[in-house]
């Protein structure tokens, strides 16, 4: 998430926790990005587990036992049918859990907090692991995805302390401004042009719209991880990562930003499931000459 003003009124020491443990963090998943494969996927399914965690901790008063382990049970069986079938079989083990999930919890509790959760915890896997596939170009969508949200979650905060003025969303998070807003678009275009210059792609009017979208996106996901911890009445979604709060809160932007990256390339490529396809088809339409 972008943090203005979650750290307002940190202290020294736990500010440097917080940079530490960001530094660390990003260079554990840039080395798994690096990689790519079954490591990338698993890191990726690891994840997903967490988020699925600590989303039905922030929305537990809303969702029964039963339901959470069913959210659960669906997930594994997604994960399980991707590494053990194909990402065809995986995609219909998840629309089948959310039906049945939505179903299930429509007629027992008139909600639909759990499939919620396992379409949060599930959709961010599948789009970044098909992004990455195993091409170069697929390395450097991921990297540009990350670009463009770390980028936002950076200058936005900085800006907002800074420059402060209007309130974003103050009914859903009370601290974030406009200027955040707009240096958060900034800070994904200078992030994302730096790692297109480094990968040896030339910038373009349409790279620099992709990166603006793909900034707005992010900072949605921001949006809707505070709308949901406000909802049921929570500061963080968990304590996993010192100085930061729980992995929802760490990639809340990156759920979104990721999802909308793989929608737009596998769209454009026509082969949403083929792994890399989707990263081939951001780079023909917004990035290539």
């Amino acid at each position: 998430m972008s943090g203005e003003g979650r750290a307002a009124g940190r202290q020294p020491s736990e500010l440097a926790l917080r940079v530490v443990s960001a530094l660390v963090l990003i260079a554990a998943v840039l080395t798994a990005t690096w990689y790519g494969g079954r490591l990338f996927a698993v890191i990726c399914a690891a994840v997903s587990v967490l988020v699925l965690i600590e989303y039905l901790q922030i929305a537990r008063l809303a969702v029964s036992t039963g339901t959470t382990g069913l959210a659960f049970a669906a997930l594994g069986i997604v994960l399980l049918s991707w590494f053990g079938a194909s990402g065809e079989h995986a995609l219909a083990a998840l629309v089948l859990g959310l039906l049945f999930l939505a179903l299930f919890e429509g007629v027992s509790r008139r909600s639909a907090w759990s499939a919620g959760g396992l379409a949060y915890a599930a959709l961010p896997f599948f789009a970044l692991v098909l992004i990455r596939g195993d091409e170069p170009v697929g390395l450097h969508a991921v990297f540009l995805v990350f670009a463009c949200v770390w980028g936002a979650d950076t200058l936005a905060y900085f800006a907002g302390r800074a420059i402060g003025g209007p309130k974003l969303a103050p009914r859903i998070s009370p601290k974030k401004t406009w200027a955040g807003f707009f240096g958060g678009i900034a800070g994904s275009v200078i992030a994302a042009s730096a790692v297109l210059a480094l990968s040896g792609y030339a910038l373009s009017a349409l790279a620099l719209a992709l990166m603006v979208v793909l900034s707005i996106v992010s900072q949605i996901g921001d949006l809707l991880e505070s709308w949901i911890k406000r909802r049921f009445g929570k500061k963080d979604s968990g304590k996993i990562i010192p100085g930061h709060g729980g992995m929802l809160d760490r990639i809340d932007g990156l759920i979104t930003a990721g999802v909308a990256a793989w929608l737009i390339g596998g769209f454009v490529s026509g082969q949403p499931l083929v792994p890399g396809a989707a990263a081939r088809g951001l780079f023909a339409a917004f990035i290539l000459p």
